[in-house]
Order: structure tokens, then C-alpha cells, then sequence
């Protein structure tokens, strides 16, 4: 039974054999990162516990994994050449702010493979205070859902699982038809979204299920 995200990940890489591997938002190596079985893999955390450096793939001698000590955005923006590298599976768990959350996903994008795959973690939040941003509580989710709510408008195929408080799993396969009805909306998102939004429209706009099947 899959219950985590690392669950979760690992069950992807081995069902599709997936061989590449972004988590942006390691900070603790051994919390997940450590844990993901695939050939290669890169981390990237501003407050990561340790850095391998970046030399060596730079030059083209690439190691099993490495660890970046920036931000997404330095890393996205600064550190790889005009084209970017491919992944079969980027875990999006970094800073979590909608408007962050969106650069990460959209530059994610731009270097994953054909078929591959998104995860986004927290996007199911279990209560108000803890979606607040600045954060003001020791147990916090963010506002990740508020960007959760418009991946629909990328037209890809998703799916919300709830376990291990929410992971969105975005397919980079377009909607085949109209993406309204894939969702079933019932309106247009409104210019703000609170709390009282959230909770009566999760469920359509997330696409919620509690069982696993990849």
C-alpha cells in the first residue's frame, strides 16, 4: 500500500523505469532523496545538509547524484547551459508560496522528458492556519494549493492522491479533450481564492482519490 510520497515516487520510477530524477526542496538528503531508487538524480535546496559540487557534471562526467546548494530559481536560471537536461520525474516540495510553486512547475517543464512526470507535494492542507504565508505555524502547507488549482489550465493529465497530505501527480501527456469537462468545473476560478473556495471545491478541481493506482 502506498501511503508517502517516497512511496509514491519510487512506485512510478519502477512501474514506467524511469531513470531521471529532479527533487527541488531537499534540505535533509536522508528524508526522501536517499530513499529514491534510480540511476541518476539531482537534489536542489538553498539549506541543504551537503553539496557535491558541480564540476563534475558541468564537464560532462556525470555522477549517480548530486546535491545543488541554491535556490530553484538559481539553478533553473543560472546554473545549466541554454538547453537544459532531461527528467522522467521532477518531486516539487521546495518553498511553498503559489507564486514560487508556479516558476518551479513551469521551469520543470521546460526539461521534462516525453510522458514524464510532476509530483507535487501539499497541495491538500488540513487546516486555514496552516496555509498562511509568511508562515505563523510549526506545522504548514503553504498556499501550494492555490497554484494547484490552475494546473488544469496546462491541459495535462493529472491526478490528486490523498496521502502524506496531498500529491499531485502531473503526466507531461496532453488532455486529449476539453479540460473542463476532464475536471468538471463548476466556474471560473474567482479573483480570490480563500479558504471557504478551497474546501467546497477541492475535490473537482484537484481530481481526489484515495486510492493509489499508478
Amino acid at each position: 500500500m502506498i501511503t508517502s510520497h517516497t512511496q509514491l515516487l519510487n512506485a512510478l520510477i519502477e512501474k514506467y523505469g524511469l531513470k531521471s530524477y529532479l527533487e527541488i526542496g531537499v534540505q535533509n538528503p536522508a528524508n526522501n532523496f536517499d530513499k529514491i531508487v534510480v540511476k541518476d538524480k539531482i537534489g536542489v535546496d538553498p539549506e541543504i545538509k551537503e553539496c557535491s559540487g558541480v564540476s563534475d557534471y558541468m564537464t560532462g562526467e556525470r555522477k549517480s547524484y548530486q546535491l545543488f546548494r541554491k535556490t530553484s530559481d538559481e539553478f533553473f536560471n543560472k546554473q545549466w547551459p541554454e538547453t537544459l537536461p532531461s527528467f522522467d520525474l521532477i518531486f516539487i516540495d521546495g518553498l511553498h508560496h503559489a507564486d514560487q510553486v508556479k516558476r518551479d512547475f513551469e521551469n520543470s517543464l521546460r526539461c521534462l522528458s516525453d510522458n514524464g512526470f510532476i509530483v507535487i507535494h501539499d497541495v491538500l492542507p488540513e487546516n486555514e492556519a496552516g496555509t498562511i504565508v509568511p508562515r505563523e505555524t510549526k506545522q504548514w502547507w503553504g498556499d501550494v494549493w492555490k497554484f494547484a488549482f490552475t494546473v488544469v489550465d496546462y491541459r495535462l493529465h493529472f491526478i490528486t492522491y490523498d496521502i502524506d497530505n496531498g500529491c499531485m501527480v502531473i503526466q507531461n501527456k496532453p488532455i486529449g479533450w476539453n479540460a473542463d469537462e476532464f475536471v468538471k468545473l463548476p466556474t471560473p476560478l474567482p479573483e480570490i481564492l480563500d479558504w471557504n473556495y478551497y474546501t467546497n471545491n477541492k475535490q473537482r478541481r484537484l481530481r481526489i482519490t484515495t486510492t493509489v493506482e499508478i
